[in-house]
């Protein structure tokens, strides 16, 4: 069978799995329904980017096709920088100009102009550079603009730069932006590094440059490969040889897919063929420079093939080895969101658990406190039983013998004093049950006045000794006089409990002790036995009420549990202190300090 202690304990457990588990159910559905919540956002954010996909596929088809029906209906002149100009003005930001000769050459993008780093500038060229650069007057200064970007388009200053963008940026038009442009397109190669990037930064903040024309020239400072070598690529597919060689439609336009590219073409009368090509760079370029139809937070990526970019991410066909790829800007978001939601549950869970603890350990201990009442009702019960029955029976003896005149009359006097001893025992006994119940509710008030705590002590003992003569007289140790302030019937009330205490407890036959003496203000009185003594583990509880020690002498040994508890009341209500010295083996020692007065 389990121990008390045990049972507690098991019963503790449990109670607090059933107070927990609530807390742990919720935490766990909790985690369910974020990782789900998780899941979803996941869900609806592929959806979302495959969307996105596709309506960017969608626009770049339709800008294509809303381009070369332009294409079909624009007039392009014979000259090449008329052509040029005629087909920046209708492509989409994402292509480039193309135009191939009879031959089937290309012609637009042009190739590079030989280094020019190797030519020594015209001495025109200086000069207009020099008075460009000195006048302060605006009509001379526009003039040497005009004249540099039409006589010297290869020129270089002295640095090395060459002149051509930092002269046309410097006070660009809208008409001349596409004359920029495609001097950017055609010498973009033989830019040094820094060069690129120096106009790179001028072209982005340029306001006479529309987003085609900016995008166009932003892909052509990108650097290796050109768009002109992009081309060439595609045309030696086997894809463009195949629609080249069959020609164009009825309409006189020719549009195909290659490898990583698209074209649209038109046949024009002198059999060169003028259009748009589209690449993965082009589009890039497009993206980057803001492309109509992009979202916020979103990034468009360009690769040969469909395989997916990450957990995250929407695809889109453009052409055979031309995918687009739209993903988070930001990839990470959502898993950031996550662990956020992750830690305010951990928190949440957290404390729910400790509410439920500290739920538990207040209900826990309201049930003890309940079944400690319960125990103290039962235990008072059986005390008041146990300590009524003795002097009861022994009255009812007593009373039974005289009404059957079974005494003899020499011995009647000491029937009637022992049925006024018990008598006496009996209202002693039902006083400290009265007392204690007063003293438990604070109704006990010590009505206090000067004694002499010497005297009290005196009467106590002589009134123990003549109560019990059978056993040794009493150890004493008494000051002639100790003035206090006190009710002295409260002090002869917890010097009986002492007495008796001792007597209870100590070996038959050992002496008992009393002393009283002065320590400062106060008043001290020492109750002294021989006894088996009390463990320290113990020497707290005896104070409570009922309770006794848990061990063979005690339980032999008659008594309620009351006495030292009606004790600790009385000192109390004196604003004094009890306490206990002992050791197992060596008796117990009660000490009762009475303060002074306060003045």
């Amino acid at each position: 069978m389990l121990t008390e202690r045990a049972s507690r304990l098991r019963d503790l457990l449990l109670f607090a799995t059933l107070a927990i588990l609530p807390s742990i159910a919720v935490s766990v559905l909790g985690l369910r329904a974020m990782e789900g919540e998780e899941a979803a956002q996941r869900r609806e954010a592929r959806s979302a980017l495959a969307f996105s996909a596709e309506r960017l596929r969608v626009h770049v088809e339709r800008s294509l096709a809303a381009a070369g029906e332009a294409l079909a209906a624009a007039r392009l002149g014979a000259e090449l920088r008329e052509a040029e100009e005629a087909l920046a003005g209708l492509a989409p930001p994402f292509a480039v100009p193309l135009l191939l000769d009879r031959d089937r050459a290309l012609v637009l993008p042009a190739p590079p102009p030989p280094n020019a780093a190797t030519t020594a500038p015209s001495d025109p060229c200086d000069e207009l550079a020099v008075t460009f650069t000195g006048t302060k007057n605006a009509d001379t200064r526009e003039a040497t603009r005009k004249e540099l970007l039409t006589a010297c388009p290869e020129a270089r200053g002295p640095g090395g730069r060459f002149l051509y963008p930092v002269v046309a940026l410097a006070g660009l038009s809208e008409a001349e932006a596409p004359g920029l442009v495609a001097w950017i397109e055609a010498h973009a190669s033989s830019l040094s590094p820094g060069e690129r990037e120096a106009t790179r930064e001028e072209v982005s903040a340029a306001p006479a440059l529309g987003e085609n024309f900016r995008a166009r020239a932003l892909l052509a400072l990108r650097g290796a490969p050109t768009a002109r070598g992009k081309i060439l690529e595609a045309l030696r597919s086997e894809q463009a040889a195949a629609a080249l060689r069959g020609g164009p439609d009825r309409a006189g336009m020719l549009q195909f897919r290659a490898p990583g590219a698209m074209f649209v073409l038109r046949a024009l009368d002198d059999g060169r063929l003028a259009g748009l090509f589209v690449h993965a760079d082009s589009l890039a370029a497009a993206f980057d420079a803001g492309l109509p139809g992009a979202r916020a937070g979103e990034r468009a990526h360009f690769a040969p093939t469909l395989a997916a970019m990450g957990e995250l991410s929407g695809t889109a066909l453009l052409a055979p080895g031309l995918a687009l790829h739209v993903v988070p800007a930001d990839p990470a978001a959502i898993d950031r969101r996550a662990a956020q939601s992750r830690r305010v549950l951990a928190a949440i869970g957290a404390g729910a658990v400790v509410v439920s603890l500290g739920l538990l350990a207040l209900l826990w201990a309201r049930m003890r406190a309940a079944r400690r009442t319960s125990e103290l009702r039962v235990d008072f019960v059986s005390a008041v039983s146990h300590e009524l029955r003795t002097p009861v029976s022994s009255v009812r003896m007593l009373a039974e013998l005289l009404e059957g005149g079974r005494v003899e009359p020499e011995e009647q006097h000491e029937v009637f004093e022992a049925l006024a001893r018990e008598s006496k025992r009996l209202g002693d006994t039902v006083e400290r049950m009265l007392s204690l119940g007063r003293m438990a509710k604070g109704r006990l008030a010590a009505v206090r006045a000067e004694a002499d705590l010497a005297r009290v002590a005196e009467e106590a003992a002589r009134a123990f000794e003549e109560r019990f003569s059978d056993l040794p007289p009493l150890e004493r140790a008494i000051d002639r006089e100790a003035p206090a302030h006190v009710d002295a019937g409260l002090v002869r009330l917890a010097l009986d409990n002492l007495l008796d205490n001792a007597r209870k407890y100590a070996p038959e036959g050992t002496p008992y002790r009393v002393s009283v003496r002065r320590e400062g203000d106060g008043v001290t009185i020492r109750v002294e036995d021989r006894g088996p003594g009390i463990g320290r583990r113990d020497q707290r509880r005896i104070f409570e009420p009922f309770e006794r020690l848990d061990d063979k002498l005690s339980r032999e040994t008659e008594g309620s549990g009351l006495g030292l508890s009606l004790v600790r009341h009385v000192m109390r209500a004196h604003g004094g202190s009890v306490r206990v010295e002992s050791e197992p083996g060596r008796g117990a020692a009660f000490i009762l300090f009475f303060p002074g007065r306060k003045q």
